[in-house]
């Protein structure tokens, strides 16, 4: 499923913990140096068709990562890139694009025993389109510096659980509001200051090569006026492929600003969809 994107701003990976050091197929020896040595991605489309708004109808999401330097398996340096695409149903063939959301990322892993701790930069934007059709718009760039504790759980023999405790500090903010007069209305992401995000992923064999997957996220954003929470869970089937993991399920979230009508106002989004993604280092 999408995450979709994205948070309580929308930040595209909020609903996935990335760490490229959980990726089971790259093996580095303890005292070895390797240079460009993966890459992974993933993919996402569906629809929120059981319940959305007049922006939601369609979603879809590219993501890739690719590790500059590694140490060992201890210590990992990566490069990110991702879209968040967002359609409604306003044309002829009820697929009309609507918003597009973007980021690109550094991302430095550490191991420390078993958790993992990660540091990172972020610069993300958000743009309107075909908005001609509406006569507003609404436009927003925004960065954070971030930081992340991961933490693994074997629950048991055949089964395991993965915490993360994300902090992001807002370095970079602004937006801007077509007409003016809502320039300086509520939820202004030029006041953004930091956000506070959990997320949790548990996953177990079913059946055959059958996975069964649960994952969310709650996450809190505080502005210097206003401050709000967005939330999702999701719920899938998939198993593994020589390519990596293909998902199928469902997906709920709740989104206290969208971003992206003029006039902001919050969302619940239930949706159906499959997912592609690199085994392991995306969770």
């Amino acid at each position: 499923m999408g995450t979709e994107l994205c948070s309580a701003q929308r930040l595209i990976e909020r609903g996935m913990i990335l760490n490229p050091l959980e990726n089971p197929a790259v093996d580095v020896g303890s005292e070895d140096i390797a240079w460009f040595s993966q890459v992974g991605g993933w993919g996402s489309f569906g629809s929120y068709g059981l319940y959305g708004d007049e922006n939601h109808a369609w979603y879809q999401h590219l993501g890739a990562y690719m590790e500059i330097y590694r140490k060992g398996n201890e210590s990992s340096l990566a490069v990110t890139g991702q879209i968040e695409f967002i359609a409604d149903t306003n044309n002829d063939i009820n697929f009309s694009p609507r918003a597009i959301f973007w980021e690109e990322g550094l991302l430095y892993t550490r191991r420390i025993g078993r958790p993992f701790i990660q540091f990172g930069y972020y610069h993300r934007c958000k743009h309107d389109i075909d908005n001609f059709r509406f006569g507003e718009e609404r436009t927003m760039v925004f960065g954070s510096a971030m930081t992340r504790l991961v933490l693994p759980f074997n629950l048991s023999s055949n089964s395991d659980m993965l915490l993360a405790f994300q902090y992001d500090h807002y370095t970079i903010t602004w937006e801007k509001r077509t007409p003016n007069t809502f320039q300086n209305g509520a939820y202004n992401w030029d006041e953004l200051i930091n956000s506070l995000r959990v997320n949790a992923a548990y996953q177990r064999p079913v059946s055959g090569n059958a996975n069964f997957y649960l994952d969310g996220y709650l996450m809190g954003t505080l502005l210097k006026n206003d401050s709000w929470m967005n939330g999702q869970i999701r719920a899938e089937i998939g198993s593994e492929t020589a390519a990596g993991q293909v998902r199928f399920g469902l997906h709920a979230e709740y989104l206290g600003d969208s971003g992206i009508p003029v006039q902001p106002k919050s969302t619940m989004l239930i949706g159906v969809g499959v997912r592609i993604m690199t085994t392991g280092s995306i969770r």
